[in-house]
């Protein structure tokens, strides 16, 4: 029974965390360059359902500035701006996102009236 009440728990606590981690996503600006729903672009990755111990070392080493990547000049200043404690909460939320790949299928195709072929 206690290790149900402490798995409980952790969930919930997730379930913050990752709540305020898409507040903090789109507070910072991450949305901007990754998507709103961090499916990424042609130029940056895509985070969604990305490990979250992946996504907290990135960031983290982005913070500390020891990467160097052509990346890296975008992403440090970003990331110098964040809390230890926002990174998780970050991290929670991006690893979490359920992708709905029929939504992102008609946002990126529309039915027109080509004469192509």
């Amino acid at each position: 029974m206690r290790d149900f009440l402490i798995f409980l728990i952790a969930g919930a606590i997730s379930v913050v965390c990752a709540a305020e981690g898409e507040v903090l996503y789109m507070k910072y600006g991450c949305y901007g360059c990754h998507g709103a729903k961090a499916e990424g672009s042609a130029s940056f990755p895509k985070l969604a359902n990305k490990p979250r111990s992946y996504l907290i070392k990135k960031l983290q080493d982005y913070k500390k500035g020891t990467i160097h990547s052509n990346r890296a000049d975008i992403m440090q200043p970003f990331a110098k701006k964040l809390s230890y404690k926002e990174i998780e909460a970050i991290a929670d939320y991006l690893a979490n996102i359920k992708e709905n790949h029929e939504e992102r299928y008609y946002q990126e195709f529309e039915v027109g009236d080509s004469s192509g072929s």
